[in-house]
């Protein structure tokens, strides 16, 4: 009775430990599956990651050369640009320089043509007459819009002109009245700008003029008329050349 009792029993606890063993291997199998599926996504994961990192490194290599030639271009975008500025600088600096040298030139020209025109009337009648065409010319109230290089040419054509008439003796055919007011035609001897020697067509009337602030003023001597008569025939070629007795005026003041 004692041993049936036994066997029963034993075999209820190898049935339990059976049990416990079978749930414990399905527990276990159930861990196992989750870790390898675990491991599965983890290795997915892994190669995805590998795939996109290579991408990355590619869009990261290719960002950084366009980075690089745009730095590049941007250096040198500055440097031109540096360059550029570095010639509109020295360009302002001529044109400011050009500038105020057509100012200081201007200013120069507008003084000598004021110089020029206060000795115009030292000048005889028929020079005068003769650099009309130039007088205009640096005649600002008639010639505003006349080019500087214009009037520059017409000074310097003006100036040659009256340097030549001074350095030289010069025969003229002018008309003017002495003192009793009568006209004549003479023939006047230019000595320059200094003195000249007057005798009509008669070789009656004679006598000699100096230049002044208000022009020539001429001064009546027939006894200088067969004198100053020789000079007409020696510069008109009908005379052989020889010294002439003539008197010279000292100016009483020097004209300004």
């Amino acid at each position: 009775m004692f041993l049936s009792y036994k066997i029963p029993f034993s075999l209820f606890l190898l049935t339990i430990a059976v049990s416990l063993v079978s749930g414990q291997v399905k527990e276990t199998h159930q861990i196992i599956e989750e870790w390898v599926k675990t491991k599965q996504i983890f290795s997915e994961e892994k190669s995805t990651w590998k795939s996109e990192k290579a991408a990355l490194l590619d869009i990261e290599g290719a960002l950084s050369k366009e980075i690089e030639e745009l730095e590049g271009k941007l250096l040198q975008f500055e440097k031109e640009n540096v360059g550029a500025a570095q010639q509109r600088a020295e360009l302002t600096n001529r044109k400011e320089k050009a500038k105020d040298a057509s100012l200081q030139f201007y200013q120069g020209m507008q003084q000598i043509e004021k110089e020029v025109k206060a000795t115009n009337n030292i000048l005889p009648s028929p020079l005068r007459d003769r650099l009309s065409v130039f007088q205009e010319k640096i005649d600002s109230s008639q010639n505003n819009n006349l080019p500087l290089r214009k009037r520059l040419e017409a000074l310097v054509a003006l100036l040659q002109s009256i340097h030549l008439f001074h350095r030289a003796v010069h025969l003229e055919r002018q008309e003017f009245s002495l003192d009793d007011g009568k006209s004549r035609e003479f023939r006047v001897i230019y000595f320059g700008l200094g003195i000249a020697y007057f005798v009509n067509e008669s070789g009656n009337v004679a006598g000699w003029g100096k230049p002044s602030e208000a022009g020539w003023s001429w001064t009546r001597q027939d006894e200088l008329a067969k004198e100053i008569a020789n000079g007409v025939s020696i510069m008109e070629n009908r005379a052989l050349p020889r010294f002439l007795e003539l008197p010279i005026s000292t100016p009483s003041h020097s004209i300004k």
